[in-house]
């Protein structure tokens, strides 16, 4: 729906509130502050990724910054990024090459007192490796000085992460964290008019009288990402104006992803959360796998999921410590929903949509292996099972 000609979709002012103020001003502290590292963090629809826009563009021209999300980033892609939003254009052979000439520019840099800035989001699904080349970001020094700004943004807390050991080149450097909170009411009356005076709306609250804003704010509890898709909606199936409380609903039932899940924790803290759209995802410690598991325990290579149709199949690729379901070894064998694949000090849960069960197999390899499955099911009915105990071997 035209609101006067004007769509809500067309509006790109960026309309602040408190909490991004302050948010606002806490990103800027690392430009001042010696150590130069803080945390952004807030969950889906906090507006955390226009803050982090916000900034670069209020941030004084002549510094360098490069904004880049970490989640699944193999080392060679993030310091590719980097190097190409700090304006290299340029196809280097290695990791070393890539972290040297990086080394070299933010030296200079610094010693020109302009030190670059890194804006990365997602750290909390971040492979080890790429990880390990942020701590030697962050330990670059020009004399006394550290030569790198840096600004984690997180959908969660990453404090466990940042804090682990191998990260100590990170921590030390840490500002503080600071979380985003919601709009209050008022807050979102003022939002959503600011929006509309920007699309040409003279009088906004006849469009969205205030009683209607204070029910898109509960609905939406004070996040400006959904308050703007509920204000769309609200707009999108309005017959009238002004809008009526009555006309203000919860959206249409968005469309379940009935795509399978595979949840990587270490010691109780979730790593990632990994959608198998794919046919086939390699499981290994190399960096060249779909999900890398960084495990002393992990072979190379060390399994393979199979995905055919609703069903997930595991195969162990002849891994030195071998892989586990449910704490039995296995060769191969039909996932269900909340199985637990154990490899070294990780864990692995399959996860199908709405605890989804049934298998549907149309590969013959497949379907044999869920025969045998189901064979050895019907066996173990028949007897108290023997645990087969996870035995840590060194490679």
């Amino acid at each position: 729906m035209q609101v006067d000609g004007v769509g809500l979709r067309e509006f790109r002012t960026f309309v602040r509130y408190q909490s991004q103020q302050e948010a606002l001003k806490y990103l800027r502290s690392m430009l001042t502050d010696e150590r130069g590292v803080v945390m952004l963090q807030g969950p889906e629809s906090s507006g955390k990724s226009v803050v982090a826009r916000q900034f670069v563009q209020e941030v004084q021209s002549g510094i360098a910054i490069a904004l880049v999300d970490g989640a699944r980033l193999k080392t060679s892609d993030l310091l590719s990024r980097i190097l190409e939003q700090f304006g290299y254009d340029v196809v280097l052979d290695s990791i070393d090459e890539m972290l040297s000439l990086l080394n070299v520019f933010v030296v200079q840099q610094t010693r020109t007192h302009q030190p670059p800035v890194l804006i990365l989001s997602n750290i909390n699904e971040m492979f080890p490796s790429t990880l390990g080349a942020l701590c030697k970001l962050a330990s670059l020094q020009v004399g006394p000085r550290y030569a790198l700004r840096i600004a984690l943004v997180c959908n969660r807390d990453v404090t466990r992460i940042v804090e682990s050991p191998s990260m100590r080149s990170l921590a030390k450097r840490v500002i503080g964290s600071f979380e985003l909170g919601p709009m209050t009411p008022a807050e979102a009356s003022r939002y959503l008019y600011t929006k509309l005076r920007s699309g040409g709306v003279d009088r906004p609250d006849d469009i969205f009288p205030v009683d209607v804003c204070e029910k898109l704010h509960a609905m939406a509890g004070g996040w400006p990402g959904r308050l703007d898709a509920m204000a769309l909606s609200v707009l999108d199936r309005a017959g009238r104006l002004p809008l009526c409380v009555e006309d203000v609903s919860d959206p249409d039932t968005p469309v379940v992803d009935d795509t399978p899940r595979m949840i990587v924790t270490r010691e109780r803290e979730t790593l990632q959360e990994i959608r198998l759209t794919e046919k086939r995802a390699l499981i290994g410690r190399s960096d060249l796998s779909d999900i890398v598991i960084d495990d002393q325990f992990v072979s190379n290579q060390h399994a393979l999921l199979i995905r055919d149709r609703s069903a997930v199949v595991i195969v162990d690729l002849k891994s030195r410590n071998g892989t586990f379901v449910n704490s039995r070894r296995v060769q191969s064998k039909v996932l269900l929903h909340n199985d637990i694949i154990s490899l070294g000090d990780h864990r692995m849960k399959m996860a199908y949509a709405a605890g989804h069960t049934s298998i549907v197999i149309d590969d013959p390899e497949l379907a044999d292996t869920a025969k045998m499955k189901n064979i050895a099911d019907a066996r173990r009915a028949r007897r108290v099972p023997t645990l087969v105990p996870f035995v840590n071997k060194k490679k």
